[in-house]
This record gives structure tokens, C-alpha cells and sequence, in this order.
């Protein structure tokens, strides 16, 4: 990839990336700071604009348990000026001289400076005033093109599948250092891990396709971010929205001649939450269930009714509660008969906590329903704010014509195996989804 290209499309979308520039394999910190300033040349080339901050950023700690600490001034003075500050993993040792910093070190310490900026009362210092940090992404750029546990990994929950993934993991340094910096950063911010060779556009689109929070929750966190400034006598300035900090290299780049294919993947890492899986209603706390339907669809569950079904299909068809975190998400599918042996994997409901939206908790409760059901079938009101999300992810809709109730439903599918469902199939299906009662008041 052209690292010049995706760092300045970055900055020309108000966001100013913080680039830890890191190669295990330099000859010397004279090598690093070289480097360090051929990008930024390269990056005012594409038009963006970038200052090298070679010196002062790390300093020995003794005080610390890593006796490594960051000096924060340097990096908010360059955001001021919307410059992307440019890091040379450099620390000076007792003598004073320069010595290079692994990734494993300089990595975490930065990581760990810039979360403590992200609340008003310890802002970063710029030459216009202090200001906090949103950090929203944490970008990996390497040779691999993303995650190869036994093939490539679109999505990890590092919370849930890191054990399982690190160990079939052919990059493990890697994805045991984003398991480290995503767990010291906010619970909204994602990780991407994706080749030096990749298109910029394909980052790009891991950067901006997902909101690292709801537009709700956003504007309520700036109220209350503001609230707390006028109150702390913090100045009201914060010149940028985002800080994705983007670590370039833990591999030496090949020579540009030797330069592979552009990769088109990568891998979206989110910190997580722990999952259970459920397959009857005994082992489920349904008081808790219940609250997290209920503030998720902002509806009145009717609980004996509903629950009263799902005791029926366990016994006769089955059923699978997915459970993740403190019940804070979950995802319930039901197995409907449809007739000569044959059952229906229905998604019954999909919901998640209001409290985490924004945290990657829909996308983690997805991966875990296609790992757990190869094809389902759903339903949803035509007026439902979520459907374009379905939209994106399902193989097939179907727009059901309106019935006596006056309920309009859009049925949805998806199938990963093959053969796929023949269209008799998802027809069946259609007709006995559009049988369920409806579960809410």
C-alpha cells in the first residue's frame, strides 16, 4: 500500500491519525529517523501535512511498571497544527544516547498516554488550548493481509475467540500486541489489521464503515464532555473528531518491485465481550433476558407467552440462546418444523444493549449466529430503523404482501452452504415465519 496515500485521505477527512513508525529490523536509530522523514516528505507530496517527532516522546520512568512513559506535548502540539505526528520509537538511556524501542514496548506506553487523554479532566496539551482525545480505531499495518488462523479470520472478539485464534495464529506477536493496546483503549474503538500493499481504499473503508459510536450516544457524550470542560475550566477546543493511531510495520517492508497483488481483506478486531451458549431456558437467567429484549426493542415483552414458546421448541424442535457479556447482547434461534422431518432455522430475536451500542456488539453476535446456524431465516416490520443493516448482510429479502393484522414484514435469509436453499425452501419457511406470534405487547 501506499502508506503516504492512506495517511493523507485519512487527514483530508478531519481526522488526524497518530502513526508509531516501527521496524524491528533498522540498522540503528539513525535509520528510524531517516525513515520516519522520507514518509513525511511523502505524506506533504499527496497534499497532507506531517511532523516527525524523533526525540522526547518516550522517556525511562522508573516509577512505572514498564519504565517507559510518553511525554504527550509533542504529539497534541503536532494535532494543533493538523499535522500527523510521525513517532519514532526512540528512548535515550542513561548515557543519553539513542537507543530503538521493540513495537511490544513503544506500542502499549503510547497507547496507554493517549487513553488518558480521552477524558476532559486529563486533556493533551496543544499550542491552542487542551483538548481530549476519541480514539477510534487502532490500524496495524504489515505484510500479512489481516489474521491467518487456519484461514483467514474477517472478525475476531478477542475477549471470546482469542485463545482458540492465537493459537492457530500465524502472526502471534501481532495479535497478542492488539489484544494488549485494544484493552487499554476505550471499549468503542475496533482494531484493523491489513497489509502494507493494501488498496487505501480498502482501510479506509474498515475506518469509516463503522461508527465508533451512535450518532445518539456521540452527541451525548460531547454534552456531556462539554458540561464537564466548562465545569473543569478546560477551553472548549477540539480541533479534530477522531485519533486512529496506526502502527507501520513490524516487518520490513519487501522492495516495491517485489510487491505482491493488492490484497482485498482484512481483519476487524474488537476487544470484546465473553459469550454462552444456551439450549434451554433453565440454564438462561430469563429475569435479565427479558430486560435486555425489552430495552433493546423498547417494547413490553409478553414474558409468559413467549417463554412458554421457547419451553415448547426445546423439547419438540430446539432452540439456541446466545448470551454475550453481562447480558448485554444475545441472539435467539428457534428450530421450526416445517413439515416431513425438516426444521427451520429461525432468528427470533437479535438484541443488543443500548449501553454497548457502539462497541462492536452486533457484529460479534452475527459471527456467532453464522458459526452456529449455516443458514437462518428472519423476519422484520418494514418500518424497522434496523432493516438496512439486515439489508447489508442478508442473501436474500422478500417483501411479505400486507395481512389482515396490517403488520407489513420483510423476510430476510442467509445460507453459507451448498447447494443453497432451493426457493420451495425459503417459501416454506416465509409461510410458517409469518405464523409466529408476535412476541411484544
Amino acid at each position: 500500500m501506499l502508506i503516504r496515500q492512506l495517511l493523507a485521505q485519512i487527514q483530508r477527512l478531519g481526522v488526524t491519525p497518530i502513526v508509531l513508525v516501527a521496524d524491528e529490523d533498522a540498522d540503528g536509530y539513525r535509520d528510524v529517523i531517516k525513515r520516519v522523514h522520507r514518509l513525511a516528505d511523502a505524506i506533504e507530496r499527496e497534499a497532507g501535512r506531517a511532523r516527525p517527532l524523533n526525540e522526547g516522546v518516550f522517556y525511562s520512568n522508573p516509577y512505572t511498571d514498564s519504565q517507559l512513559s510518553v511525554d504527550p506535548e509533542l504529539i497534541g502540539s503536532a494535532i494543533a497544527q493538523n499535522q500527523i505526528p510521525l513517532i519514532s520509537p526512540l528512548v535515550a538511556d542513561a548515557k543519553l544516547q539513542l537507543q530503538v524501542l521493540g513495537i511490544s514496548s513503544a506500542a502499549p506506553a503510547l497507547a496507554r498516554a493517549l487513553a488518558s487523554s480521552t477524558s476532559a479532566h486529563s486533556p493533551m496539551a496543544g499550542t491552542r488550548g487542551d483538548f481530549s482525545l476519541l480514539l477510534a480505531r487502532l490500524i496495524f499495518l504489515g505484510r500479512h493481509d489481516g489474521v491467518d488462523a487456519r484461514g483467514f479470520q474477517r472478525f475476531v472478539n478477542l475477549e471470546a475467540d482469542y485463545e482458540k485464534v492465537y493459537s492457530e495464529c500465524l502472526q502471534k506477536d501481532t495479535l497478542a500486541l492488539m489484544r494488549q493496546c485494544l484493552g487499554i483503549f476505550p471499549p468503542t474503538a475496533a482494531g484493523i489489521v491489513a497489509s502494507v500493499y493494501s488498496d487505501p481504499a480498502l482501510v479506509m473503508k474498515g475506518l469509516i464503515s463503522e461508527k465508533p459510536v451512535s450518532a445518539q450516544h456521540r452527541n451525548a457524550a460531547r454534552k456531556v464532555k462539554l458540561t464537564e470542560r466548562k465545569m473543569s475550566g478546560t477551553p472548549l477546543y477540539t480541533p479534530l473528531a477522531n485519533y486512529p493511531f496506526v502502527k507501520i510495520g513490524e516487518d520490513r517492508p519487501a522492495p516495491a518491485a517485489a510487491a505482491p497483488k493488492r490484497p482485498t481483506q482484512f481483519t476487524l478486531l474488537r476487544h470484546g465481550f465473553q459469550i454462552q451458549s444456551h439450549t434451554d431456558l433453565s440454564t438462561c437467567d430469563l429475569p435479565r433476558l427479558r430486560q435486555l429484549l425489552e430495552d433493546s426493542f423498547k417494547r413490553t415483552l409478553n414474558a409468559s407467552a413467549y417463554f412458554s414458546r421457547l419451553q415448547e421448541l426445546s423439547q419438540h424442535g430446539g432452540i439456541r440462546i446466545i448470551v454475550a457479556g453481562n447480558y448485554q447482547g444475545a441472539v435467539i434461534v428457534t428450530k421450526e418444523p416445517l413439515g416431513n422431518g425438516r426444521y427451520l432455522a429461525y432468528l427470533d430475536k437479535f438484541a443488543v444493549a443500548p449501553t454497548v451500542q457502539g462497541t462492536g456488539m452486533a457484529d460479534i453476535l452475527w459471527a456467532q449466529l453464522q458459526s452456529a446456524c449455516p443458514e437462518c431465516l428472519w423476519r422484520s416490520r418494514s418500518d424497522n430503523g434496523v432493516n438496512p443493516w439486515y439489508f447489508d448482510r442478508a442473501h436474500g429479502h422478500f417483501r411479505a404482501p400486507v395481512p389482515d393484522s396490517g403488520t407489513r414484514w420483510v423476510f430476510f435469509w442467509y445460507q453459507q452452504e451448498t447447494p443453497a436453499m432451493a426457493p420451495e425452501e425459503i417459501q416454506a419457511g416465509i409461510e410458517v415465519a409469518g405464523r409466529i406470534p408476535a412476541s411484544f405487547e
